[in-house]
């Protein structure tokens, strides 16, 4: 999904609803001189600057107020621009410098301060260099209202601030979008005080932005306290936790922007009438449910955007009462139905974003002439037919539509022809087919032309007269290049260009003129040999991101040790033939993905000076070494994702992380790696998924780890970690886990049921969840656009092992769950509570020494597919109610002392006889033994306890040759001849890998 186009909507947007407006300053026939005090304040700030209107190119219309402040021009500072003065008293009480051109370090001691009587401070959209807020701000008693935003400010916000008790606005938001650099320093954080200290001080507050702020925690309750308050924007705050209903309703409320907090849940309260609310902005959070229909009574409304969020059920028909609605954004949710045809009584719309609902009805199709005022349209995955979509001849007035994913089919649509106002166009994702018109060469306006993933075809000279265009996708069509295309592509001045999939087996030789590139992609190609030169010198100023993955590529033309790009921020190429040692990164970088390659020696501590990294893919190569201790302390700050597995490193993880960690994944799977795991991990609070399966680590049950409040998945198979599992700490439960594997170990006593009881992520069945998949065949896939689309996935791989099969699974989602605790030294039985996990997919317990009955609780997880408790010593008859586990698809219970009669019916008519072998006590199908025969004589007893003896014989086997379990796949190899018939081998890798084994690739995030 392309998100500029809604990057420009969010800022343009926040600017509209919170900008403040300059008011020409009134004649005064008389008017006390500004005293000399003020006047020498403010003329020793003004000197305190440069005046570089450039450098805060944010807003068009800037210019510098500071040169106009000369004694000479005026002696009264109080007719400076951008100055109010007291009319009484002349002490300067407004100082409004936004767009100023201010450029340089804030001083910490700046005469500004001296100001005592400024009540509003205002300077906003001017560059200080990243310096930081000045606690002498706290100064400032009488200030009541303050403005920052996008002025490049950094660091922690002091506390200073909430001595400013009397405070109605303040404004600290920072942009991620001012054209700045990768070498930037972070931006501002609030982290102490924090966000719950700030409200609890200024308790005046009406309006409230901190806007891309690192705030990193809940969203306090002592909000629904600010009465008072009227707007508020938190957006991009790294804000969690669940949203109280009651804050929607604060009386005075008119803007709430939660945007951008993907770990924000909550849902929409009932809304009263006469409600307050003129924007509502919670675009990728994780707020989820149905939107009510009472949303119906916001009849102020100007502004709906729930964009990538998590909610369900039908469009209310009543949101058609919101008719001062200017912008609709409800894509990329899990709504159903029909598009509400109430939506055509929305004659004040400018912007309408609808995804995923059934197809368009003819009517809602005429209907659409309605919103004449319509000028941005975007309907994702909504089917429309080319005489469906005909309807949008009408909307002449559209300079955006974007109908990606609606199946269209059939010729390029002529109806797009008459759309003269376009300046961005998405069809990309439909069955569209044949030659690209001519006629789209005519659109000059367009700066974005989306085409990809057609079956179109055309010649590239078609696009080089669009002198405006700067993003051009043509992913997956059908491409020429004639002769002059390197001539006539002269015109373009492209700066993001996608031809990915679209069977190049050399670099187009037009590259050689776009000058202006940041994003080249050029992944899933035929491109062999290596990166020419020419196409280095030509974008070497420019480029931010170069996607070449999937393709032959070795190296570059001319040897070199370090990426050429300077500016450089996503570097994608894995899948090639890359050889050699890894690139040094560029100090820029922030995305390393070169997995799948053929990279040899060690990995260089020079990666470190790549403070903005923070995805370090590096996966299946050969290198070797150890991993450099910097990783953990400089890179603790950006690093979010680390994946070294597949390769040679040795020794043990010198990696020290300190509080400032960011890490959400980390895999250092199929190593050489020994000793313990370092214990500061648990500074890692925001680690998810942590791998360190097929290594030689000694250590212990990590339970230190238990605490962290988000990791999901835990992975120590294959290692040497032994001792037995304690109850945890009050704290240290792992409440978040779905994935535990612990498989090939040397643990001992017995299963940790104290834990067990705890993980509450197991505890839900998918049949009560919402939206979710209830069976494993259905969590992995990939979306033809050769993108994982799902929502609620982990964007992360691992490799799980079950009945000696290994598969790596390129995505996770939320649902799966599996419990493999196989290959250990166990001991006691299975603990009752174990069927309280009703969620659980998949549950390994084989090749251990336990003993007792199946317990018959088992019968309540529902979702269990998969179950192996062979290779132990247990007892008593098989739980009739595991019949009823309608989704069981993988059952052995092989080589134990189990008697009596199998379950009969459903699942239990599928299994052969391998899932009961080495149990001689069992009788019914599909064993031999009939249970009507069973002679229960102390003879037939003595016979049966002689086979068990066999079968003791068998397991003491099966254990020494398990101790290759801790080699890597030799225990694999056993299990999967010995004891797995072909039938479960097939059913394993066709259920949880849906599709064949096949090397990774994450598509690259386009540049927002």
């Amino acid at each position: 999904m392309n998100f500029g186009w809604w990057r420009c909507l969010f800022s343009f947007s926040i600017l509209y609803f919170t900008s403040t407006y300059t008011h020409a300053k009134p004649a005064l026939s008389s008017h006390p001189l500004c005293s000399d005090q003020d006047r020498s304040a403010l003329l020793l700030f003004k000197h305190s600057f440069q005046l570089d209107c450039a450098a805060s190119a944010l807003d068009p219309s800037r210019y510098p107020k500071t040169k106009s402040w000369t004694v000479e021009s005026n002696p009264d500072c109080c007719f400076w621009d951008g100055v109010e003065c007291n009319e009484e008293t002349g002490s300067v009480i407004e100082l409004d410098l936004s767009s100023s051109c201010l450029y340089g370090s804030f001083p910490q001691n700046s005469t500004l301060f001296n100001l005592k009587h400024l009540q509003k401070l205002h300077l906003a959209i001017n560059h200080f260099n990243y310096s930081q807020i000045p606690p002498e701000f706290g100064q400032m008693r009488n200030l009541k209202s303050l403005n920052l935003t996008y002025s490049a400010f950094s660091g922690q916000i002091p506390s200073e601030i909430l001595k400013l008790s009397e405070m109605t606005v303040l404004d600290l938001s920072i942009s991620n979008n001012d054209g700045s650099s990768g070498n930037d320093p972070p931006g501002l954080r609030l982290h102490d005080p924090s966000l719950d200290m700030l409200i609890r001080n200024l308790t005046h507050l009406r309006q409230l932005y901190l806007n891309d702020v690192d705030i990193s925690s809940t969203l306090p309750t002592f909000l629904t306290n600010l009465t008072s308050l009227q707007a508020i924007g938190l957006t991009n705050a790294n804000l969690y936790g669940e949203v109280s209903p009651s804050f929607f309703r604060l009386p005075h409320l008119e803007i709430i922007r939660l945007d951008g907090n993907s770990d924000l849940a909550g849902f929409l309260p009932q809304f009263h009438l006469n409600n307050s609310l003129k924007v509502l902005g919670l675009f990728g959070t994780s707020f989820s449910g149905e939107v009510p229909p009472s949303i119906g009574n916001l009849v102020r409304l100007k502004m709906l955007n729930l964009a990538n969020s998590r909610f369900s059920g039908l469009i209310p028909p009543s949101i058609g009462n919101l008719t001062s609605l200017v912008y609709l954004i409800l894509n990329d949710n899990n709504f159903i139905g029909d598009i509400p045809l109430s939506i055509t009584n929305l004659a004040n719309l400018e912007t309408l974003a609808l995804s995923d609902l059934n197809a368009m009805s003819k009517q809602l199709g005429l209907e659409f002439r309605k919103l004449h005022r319509l000028t941005a349209l975007r309907l994702l995955g909504i089917k429309l037919d080319s005489e469906m979509s005909s309807f949008l001849t009408n909307l002449t007035g559209l300079t955006f539509l974007d109908l990606s994913g609606t199946q269209l089919n059939g010729q390029f649509p002529q109806w797009v022809a008459n759309l003269t106002q376009l300046q961005y166009l998405a069809l990309k994702q439909n069955e569209l087919e044949g030659p690209i018109p001519q006629w789209i060469s005519q659109f000059t306006m367009l700066y974005s032309l989306q085409l990809g993933m057609n079956n179109l075809s055309g010649n590239f000279d078609i696009f080089s007269g669009l002198q405006n265009l700067v993003d051009l996708d043509l992913s997956g069509l059908i491409l020429t290049f004639s002769g002059s295309s390197r001539k006539n592509s002269s015109v373009l001045k492209l700066e993001l260009l996608d031809l990915s999939y679209c069977n190049l087996g050399k670099f187009p030789l037009f590259l050689q003129n776009q000058t202006t590139l940041q994003s080249l992609m050029l992944i899933e190609n035929k491109i062999e040999g290596v990166v020419p030169q020419w196409l280095i010198n030509t974008t070497i100023a420019n480029l931010l991101i170069i996607g070449l993955s999937g393709n032959k590529l070795t190296g570059f033309e001319q040897p070199i040790s370090v990426i050429p790009w300077t500016n450089l921020e996503g570097f994608y190429i894995s899948d090639n033939k890359w050889q050699g040692p890894l690139l040094t990164p560029p100090s820029s970088l922030q995305i390393y993905s070169a997995s799948y390659n053929m990279l040899t020696g060690s990995i260089p501590k020079d990666i470190c000076k790549a403070r903005s990294l923070s995805t370090l893919e590096l996966s299946n190569n050969s290198m070797s070494g150890h991993i450099p201790s910097c990783i953990g302390d400089q890179l603790g700050e950006s690093l979010q994702l680390l994946d070294l597995r597949g390769n040679d490193l040795s020794g043990t993880i010198p990696l020290k992380f300190t509080k400032t960690c960011t890490l959400g994944m980390i895999n250092l799977s199929e190593n050489k790696l020994e000793g313990d795991l370092p214990r500061s991990l648990s500074n890692c609070t925001k680690l998810q998924i942590l791998d360190v399966g097929k290594n030689s680590f000694d250590d212990t049950f990590p339970s230190w780890l238990g605490s962290q409040p988000q990791l999901q998945v835990l992975v120590l198979r294959h290692n040497k970690f032994c001792g037995s599992i304690e109850d945890p700490k009050p704290g240290y439960e792992f409440r978040f886990l779905r994935i535990i594997d612990l498989s090939c170990n040397l643990f001992i006593g017995h299963l940790p049921s104290a834990y067990l009881q705890n993980w509450h992520k197991m505890q839900v069945s998918n049949e009560n969840k919402s939206g979710s998949s209830n069976t494993m065949s259905t969590v992995f896939f990939q979306a033809g656009n050769g993108e994982f689309m799902q929502q609620n996935q982990l964007d992360y791989s691992i490799t799980i092992t079950n009945k000696g099969s290994e598969t790596l699974y390129t995505k996770i989602l939320t649902v799966f769950r599996v419990i493999d605790f196989s290959s250990n030294k166990f001991t006691g039985e299975i603990p009752n509570i174990i069927g309280d996990l009703k969620g659980l997919q998949a549950l390994n317990l084989s090749n251990n020494n336990l003993i007792g009955e199946i317990p018959p609780s088992l019968a309540n997880i529902t979702d269990l597919e998969s179950l192996d408790f062979s290779m132990n010593k247990l007892s008593g008859v098989l739980p009739q109610g595991l019949s009823q586990l309608q989704s069981l698809e993988v059952f052995n219970v092989s080589y134990n002392h189990l008697t009596g009669q199998i379950p009969q019916g459903l699942q239990f008519n599928t299994f052969d006889n391998s899932s009961y072998e080495g149990n001689s006590g069992l009788c019914g199908y599909p064993v031999a033994n009939n249970c009507r025969n069973v002679d229960a004589t102390p003879s037939a007893l003595s016979s049966a306890t002689s086979d068990n003896n066999n079968e003791d014989s068998v397991l003491i086997d099966w254990i020494i040759r398990s101790l290759g379990c801790l080699s890597g796949l030799v225990v694999g190899f056993v299990i999967g001849k010995v004891f797995i018939t072909d039938k479960y081998h097939d059913w394993f890798m066709e259920t949880f890998q849906r599709q064949p084994k096949k090397r990774v690739r994450r598509a690259p995030r386009r540049r927002r």
